[in-house]
């Protein structure tokens, strides 16, 4: 028997998303589906001493910002924002960041926060599990419940460009007219570039079915197939069963021109993060600065797009095929450097160099990459984070080692869901 509802106050967003409440025992609640202001009655999902979490049922006293999701039944696997209006996700997102960083008491003189017209089809890749249904016996895309670890079926996504909607509808009826099963297929990456071409990754779980499998076509799309071990929980490339092109896109970032597996990591909304390069360009390109590393540096979107011609750079990926795809980036007049290693293992190459770019995980900087930074200390950190709660607690050693905020500003990477994208620079003090 379900839980009975109950009901909350919520007083504001906090970082991840969901509106914070007190429930009635005093106990904090955060809450998906619900917005600043509002009552609403709300479906426990965890129970903890201190704390729980739940999702909104009912809306008794709504906000006047609140707007009809449109995608009602998905809409918090897809994208949580969908309920508010779009230019006070702008409001929202940066009065997070400010309480984030004031968290860590770290004082912040920030930018207007960015956030460009595009609500939907921005994203140039998406990766979906698959959905068994009993009763017409068909496979669907899904993606995972926020709240819960049940995952939910979809037809794709508003936010994901038409490209993407198509293949993955096409990849669909495909699985679905060779009659392959939900419980044989893990998850699927779709990507595409801005002029259209798609590429596919592929998990499955027995490797029988790629006999059918690698009769797909869905046009001007390379993809691959690949075995991915069924007791692990992640979408592991355990071995590669088929590959129909090279799976390689390419899309154009400033004046370089980046190659892209679809499997590696790149920016999913190109448009903002062009905005993003801009501003970094702005801290690179000063005569202080002949020498530049990137570290975290993927295949190069960040060093290669900023570097200029009197300067030398060296990108540190711990991914080998990135590695290579920096390299083969790399324009041939660029005094360029690829090193193959975890940034915490490349320590020695943070000496001498003017400029420090990182694009670290969501884990943060690792402590050694701290401690280097403090030790050398060079003229200018660029710091771009997709986790503006790990950002600032860096934040507070790099500040307290002799460094200014010279700049910070965030950015609104993934409209209508919670994400954040933080650029701050820091400039050593003399």
């Amino acid at each position: 028997m379900a839980d009975e509802l109950v009901v909350v106050k919520i007083d504001k967003l906090v970082f991840g998303g969901q509106g914070l409440g007190i429930l009635p025992d005093g106990r904090k609640c955060f809450v998906w589906g619900a917005l600043p202001g509002e009552q609403v009655a709300i479906e426990l999902t965890k129970k903890k001493k201190d704390w729980a979490e739940g999702i909104t049922k009912k809306i008794i006293e709504p906000s006047k910002y609140r707007v009809e999701p449109k995608e009602p039944g998905i809409y918090l696997a897809t994208s949580p924002w969908q309920v508010v209006e779009f230019k006070v996700e702008a409001i929202y997102k940066q009065e997070i960041l400010k309480e984030t960083f004031e968290r860590e008491h770290v004082d912040v003189n920030w930018q207007k926060f960015y956030q460009d017209d595009q609500q939907y089809g921005y994203r140039n890749k998406m990766e979906y599990n698959f959905w068994w249904d009993n009763d017409n016996k068909k496979v669907s895309l899904a993606l995972h419940q926020r709240g819960s670890r049940q995952k939910v079926p979809v037809n794709g996504s508003l936010l994901a460009s038409d490209v993407i909607n198509i293949a993955g509808e096409k990849l669909i009826d495909f699985i679905n007219q060779n009659k392959i099963q939900a419980r044989n297929l893990k998850s699927v990456i779709i990507r595409c570039t801005k002029d259209g071409k798609v590429g596919l990754s592929i998990f499955i779980t027995k490797e029988d079915i790629v006999k059918v499998l690698s009769k797909i076509n869905i046009g001007n799309t390379d993809y691959e197939i690949i075995f991915s071990n069924p007791k692990s929980p992640a979408s592991v490339a355990t071995k590669i069963l088929h590959k129909n092109g090279d799976s390689n896109l390419s899309d154009k970032l400033m004046s370089v021109e980046f190659k892209y597996h679809t499997r590696s990591f790149f920016q999913v909304n190109l448009d903002v993060y062009r905005q993003v390069l801009k501003e970094i360009v702005k801290y690179t390109n000063i005569k202080e600065v002949k020498t530049v590393l990137d570290l975290y540096s993927g295949v190069g979107s960040i060093g290669l797009s900023v570097i200029q011609k009197r300067q030398t750079l060296t990108l540190v990926e711990s991914d080998i095929q990135a590695a290579n795809e920096a390299k083969d980036n790399a324009p041939s007049n660029a005094n360029c450097e690829v090193i193959n290693a975890k940034s915490e293992k490349s320590l020695d190459y943070l000496a001498g160099k003017d400029a420090v770019i990182v694009d670290p995980p969501r884990a943060g900087l690792h402590k050694n990459v701290v401690q280097k930074l403090i030790e050398l200390k060079p003229k200018i950190i660029i710091y771009l984070s997709c986790n503006p709660a790990t950002q600032a607690r860096d934040m507070v050693m790099l500040l307290g080692a002799g460094y200014l905020i010279k700049f910070a500003k965030g950015y609104n990477f993934f409209p209508r869901t919670p994400h954040i994208e933080c650029l701050i620079v820091l400039e050593k003090l003399i």
